[in-house]
């Protein structure tokens, strides 16, 4: 049985060109065991166990003939899984720079379109022992939180978990509809949806006349906020990625939510312009009073939605400081920013925007995408990724930090994730390799900035 992809989905694989690749991952990394370190055998083992509980790692993308409308998920009628799960060890001393070099040359690379849109590496030879695992997913596949949804069939909460109950049957994939089944499936749905929506808007006036204003609120905050400023990653963005990672323990970020009654995404947002500051004086680039737009990825997954894999996500952007002051003042302005992106309704009239696509044809709706995101709307993106404070293990191993990926936009040369998996605060940060040639001066900014905050009595230093 075949899916359509939705319009968010299908705007990532439109966006995606040669040097814009639009995969997530995240790189995840384990203690040894008490028999010894994670091998790649027993990562393996698991996978092919619970492949079968995320049954979209084994569908591939179908493009409908004449691009007239959006493409469709089938089965992999030719799917190895060998194809998808990679060995690879890192060189001595296998420490943070040599794993986050490793990481960066598989971001470097686009998912293959003719196979389902996943590869897993298992990095051994780590130092201390330790095993890193890469699982790389297109954007089209999920968002940050079906990634999740993901990995949760592969992670458990025990060290001593059982592999689970395997597939009853073996899998036989569905044979893939004809051309004439996909173009004849098109066009009923051009002709049947716009109808579906107008009789839906004329039996619930009300709602449809506030989803309305919802989207010009949302889009008048967009347009108010003018243009971006000038960012030290506004470059046009090459093929190679550099990958940094840095992590901070995570009740730090939640004790200092307590105690300064902010979010803890407004921690994320306040230490990662921090560590801007830094890397800005550090380049000789002066920040005083200077702010950087930061692209936000909202979650608006519904409780229904909630076990949905696919991308359920909208852009909101929020302006940053970067100049010299204090952590605690820093974080009161992103607060009272991201405070009024709440009220202001912006993500929501985005995505009512991006929706439109589901009755655009392929053909249109791709040509708008790549328009859409040739303009510079922001500097940098910021992804959290809210994940579970209990330990996790894979096959035994328990988990030490997860760092996730995320994509960098055609004229964007920087995009920074975080996830609290397992009780720590990972940051994976991704940039092109000629505007990120410094990342570890963010990184370091980064963690400082989260110590400045959480220092005793709040009395942090101004940043020099």
């Amino acid at each position: 049985m075949s899916e359509r992809l939705s319009s968010l989905d299908a705007s990532f694989l439109y966006l995606e060109k040669p040097a814009q690749h639009m995969h997530v991952a995240a790189v995840s990394v384990f203690e040894p065991r008490d028999d010894g370190s994670l091998t790649y055998g027993d990562v393996a083992r698991l996978v092919r166990h619970r492949l079968h509980l995320a049954p979209r790692l084994r569908q591939r993308v179908l493009p409908v003939p004449g691009n007239i409308a959006r493409p469709v998920w089938v089965d992999d009628d030719r799917f190895d899984i060998e194809f998808h799960l990679r060995r690879a060890a890192l060189p001595a001393p296998g420490g943070r720079v040599e794993l986050e070099r490793a990481v960066a040359r598989v971001l470097s690379r686009q998912l293959d379109r003719s196979k389902p849109l996943w590869e897993l590496y298992v990095y051994e030879g780590l130092e201390h022992g330790r095993t890193a695992v890469l699982l790389k997913l297109h954007h089209a596949l999920a968002d940050g939180i079906g990634g999740m949804l993901i990995a949760s069939a592969l992670f458990d909460l025990s060290p001593d978990a059982a592999l689970g109950p395997a597939e009853a049957t073996p899998w036989a994939p569905d044979p893939p509809p004809s051309s004439d089944a996909l173009l004849a499936a098109a066009l009923e749905e051009q002709l049947f949806h716009p109808l579906a929506s107008i009789a839906h808007v004329l039996e619930r006036p009300a709602r449809a006349a506030r989803s309305l204003a919802d989207t010009v609120a949302g889009v008048g905050a967009l347009v108010g906020m003018g243009p971006p400023p000038r960012g030290p990653f506004d470059v046009a963005v090459g093929p190679a990625r550099r990958f940094a990672t840095a992590e901070v323990p995570f009740e730090a970020l939640r004790a200092i939510k307590r105690a300064r009654r902010v979010t803890v995404n407004d921690v994320v947002l306040t230490a990662i312009a921090g560590g801007l500051h830094d890397l800005l004086r550090s380049r000789g680039d002066d920040p005083t009073g200077r702010t950087l737009r930061v692209m936000v990825p909202v979650s608006i997954r519904s409780r229904a939605e909630a076990g949905d894999i696919g991308n359920r996500v909208a852009p909101a952007f929020v302006d940053v400081p970067v100049g010299r002051m204090s952590p605690g003042k820093r974080l009161g302005s992103v607060h009272a920013a991201t405070s009024e992106l709440k009220d202001g309704g912006m993500a929501l009239g985005v995505d009512t925007i991006v929706g439109l696509g589901a009755y655009a044809p392929g053909a249109l709706h791709a040509t708008a995408a790549r328009l859409i995101s040739r303009a510079r709307w922001f500097n940098l993106v910021v992804s959290n990724v809210p994940a579970p404070q209990v330990p996790i293990y894979l096959a035994g191993a328990r988990l030490v930090a997860s760092y996730p990926a995320m994509p960098l936009a055609e004229r964007c040369g920087l995009s920074v994730a975080c996830t609290s998996l397992g009780g720590t605060m990972a940051f994976g940060l991704t940039a092109d390799w000629d505007a990120g040639y410094d990342l570890d001066v963010l990184t370091r900014g980064i963690t400082g900035a989260v110590e400045q905050l959480a220092a005793p009595g709040g009395r942090a230093r101004a940043t020099a």
